[in-house]
Order: structure tokens, then C-alpha cells, then sequence
């Protein structure tokens, strides 16, 4: 996967249009998506948005658990700086996926939105373990590895339709690093058995647009 510094280059670069460009990629389905994530978690006292971006899920978190910490992580300050405005907290940390600053045990909720993908799957879900509270719980909305067929839907419209719009926001180098986060993506099959391999069970998960999107959490045993 493409190193930090790119990632945060990227970011830093679309913050102002972000919002809106997520909404058309999804036909203005992502908020729906992003809620029915968080509201598949029963209880929270502590939750970290890992990826936060522009803060909504950070947002939506808090209108669900009123009286939990909600914390939101970047690599991109000038995404963690569009979420202060929206959400205005001040638990906004610029660190990588990878090197969680959290001590042992420390979070009941990790949810990742559109993020989980670009990462290495390996290397963030131990770190994700090593912070996550016995019985608690890592939700993931992201794109998921579809059957060939609907893969090469998925494909045609990024990489035809939707290209020369995403290249009026990002450079080239940019839009080839999400069509490699698209070929990077996991099947819901793949999910639970990297997840399995950790102690976790999968206690709810649903497709979206074709099976081209998942919504999957996990509990920790």
C-alpha cells in the first residue's frame, strides 16, 4: 500500500471537497451506511474513529452514545482540522494506524470508515487488538471484494466514469492509489478469517450497492 506521507498529501489536498465528492461516489448513501454502522453497537464508553477524515463518523458517534469520549485519528491534519470545525472536540490525534498512541485495552469501540482497505491489513488489526477492551468491539464500513462480475462494474465506473471527475480533485498518482485500495479490498469471507485469527466473532454484517460495500463488526472474545 502506498506509504503515510502520500496518504496524507492526499487528504490534506481534498478537504474542502471531500464531503461532497464521498456523497456522489455514493449516490448519497454514505451517511445512511455510516449510522447504520454505529447503531449496530449496543453500548460505547470510549470510542476511536481511526481515519476519522472530516469527522463524521466522529459526529454521528456522538449523536448515538451522548456521554462517551468519542476520539478521532488522522494521518491528515487538515482533515483533523475540518473534523474540530464540524464536531468541535478537542480528542483529535494526528498519528498513524499503525502506532496507536492508547494504552493496553483502552477503547471499547474502534470503527473504521473507508479506511480499513488502505491499510496493512496485518499490522493494523494487531495494533487494533492491543487497544481494544475485552468484549469490545471494531466496526468496519468499507468497500468489499465483489464476485468478478460486479468487480468489474465496480472497475469500469472508477476507472471510466468516474476517473475524469475524481482527476479534477486529485492528480493521477492519487486516483491510481484508490483503484489499488479497490483491488486491496477483502471479501466478507476474508474479513472474518483475518478477524477469527485474533479471537474476534462477527456479530453483524449486511452488503450495500450490489455487495460492492460491507458493514461489518466484530466482537472481541
Amino acid at each position: 500500500m502506498a506509504n503515510e506521507k502520500l496518504v496524507s498529501k492526499i487528504f490534506d489536498s481534498v478537504v474542502k471537497s471531500y464531503d461532497k465528492f464521498l456523497n456522489s461516489m455514493t449516490f448519497g448513501r454514505i451517511n445512511s451506511w455510516q449510522r447504520e454502522l454505529i447503531n449496530s453497537i449496543s453500548d460505547a464508553n470510549v470510542i476511536l474513529d481511526v481515519g476519522t477524515g472530516t469527522g463524521e463518523i466522529l459526529k454521528k458517534s456522538r449523536d448515538k452514545f451522548p456521554k462517551a469520549t468519542v476520539i478521532g485519528l488522522d494521518v491528515s491534519l487538515n482533515m483533523l482540522k475540518k473534523a474540530k470545525e464540524k464536531v468541535r472536540i478537542n480528542s483529535l490525534v494526528k498519528a498513524s494506524a499503525y502506532s496507536l498512541p492508547f494504552k493496553n485495552n483502552s477503547i471499547d469501540v474502534l470503527l473504521s470508515s473507508l479506511v480499513f482497505r488502505h491499510l496493512n491489513n496485518e499490522i493494523a488489526l494487531k495494533e487494533f487488538d492491543r487497544v481494544v477492551s475485552k468484549n469490545g468491539y471494531i466496526g468496519i464500513l468499507d468497500i468489499s471484494k465483489p464476485n468478478k462480475f460486479v468487480y468489474n462494474i465496480i472497475f469500469f465506473f472508477a476507472n471510466k466514469i468516474f476517473r475524469p471527475i475524481g482527476q479534477l480533485i486529485f492528480s493521477k498518482e492519487e486516483w491510481d492509489y484508490f483503484m489499488e485500495s479497490i483491488e486491496n479490498s477483502k471479501s466478507e469471507k476474508e474479513l472474518e478469517e483475518l478477524f477469527n485469527g485474533y479471537g474476534y466473532k462477527k456479530i453483524y454484517s449486511t452488503k450495500k450497492f450490489l455487495g460492492m460495500v460491507i458493514i461489518i463488526v466484530f466482537k472481541k472474545g
